[in-house]
């Protein structure tokens, strides 16, 4: 392999690894400074090389590279995308456990993308990749992006990726798994709730407003309290899932 060939194919490679790294957990953070991240691509990259074969079109010229380059990037972001689709079950957790202990109105900024996001969704986010560091979820990850070289090899065209019906299926997992994981403190809420209607039509004169919105707050954080140590399972449970999306999408790309 001469030095030219090995100079594109270099380029290529890091174009599809940046890509993921966008949107992937913890590598796609905000709050990993971007030497890091660049540094860390061109790692990857490099043990990737000797992998990696020149795609069978000839590259005559710099626009065509320039295409492979793009193309490649895009093949990334998909890949990156399909991980993030399931992460989103925990921002949805999230959302979901503040709206019903009253937490909606308090938002902070998320370390992966710096948009608002609500508070108990960020201490998710934050036992998660605690889990997916501590489960070595992140070595079964980089083993996933080099792997995806074989089974989608450089100049393969992006276009074929896009399978729209198992974004919708990845998205319906994604809520169905959000709600299982807020469920028992939506079960405690509407318990309260009744609870607190009760009350109100037993005692009058007793402002239900008041009470309520500090008791519901107490009952949401005992509940979380309680069931903390069930989310290093939970937590997991989601992550093999993100890997097992992945290797499915990689492994129903058509060949040729």
């Amino acid at each position: 392999m001469d030095i030219t060939t090995s100079i594109i194919i270099f380029f290529l490679i890091f174009s599809r690894i940046s890509g993921i790294f966008i949107l992937t957990p913890l590598f796609g953070s905000n709050n990993i400074p971007k030497t890091l991240k660049i540094g860390f691509s061109v790692f990857l990259t490099l043990i990737a090389l000797p992998l990696v074969k020149l795609p069978a079109q000839s590259i005559s010229n710099i626009y065509i590279l320039l295409y492979y380059i793009i193309s490649e990037f895009f093949i990334g972001l998909i890949f990156g995308f399909v991980s993030l689709l399931v992460l989103n079950s925990i921002y949805v957790a999230g959302v979901i456990v503040d709206r019903n202990i009253g937490f909606s109105i308090v938002n902070v900024l998320s370390p992966q993308d710096e948009s608002e996001m609500p508070i108990t969704a960020n201490l998710y986010y934050t036992m998660a990749i605690m889990v997916f560091l501590i489960t070595n979820s992140h070595h079964i990850l980089i083993k996933a992006i080099l792997h995806s070289f074989k089974t989608v090899p450089l100049g393969f065209n992006a276009s074929n990726l896009l399978f729209l019906n198992k974004v919708i299926d990845i998205l319906q997992t994604s809520f169905i798994l959000g709600f299982k994981i807020a469920s028992p403190i939506i079960i405690t809420i509407f318990i309260t709730n009744i609870l607190l209607g009760i009350l109100s039509r037993s005692i009058p004169q007793m402002n239900v407003f008041i009470v309520g919105m500090p008791l519901k707050i107490l009952i949401g954080l005992v509940t979380m309290f309680i069931i903390l140590p069930l989310y290093f399972g939970i937590f997991s449970n989601i992550f093999s899932m993100m890997f097992e999306y992945i290797k499915n999408f990689i492994n129903s790309v058509p060949k040729g």
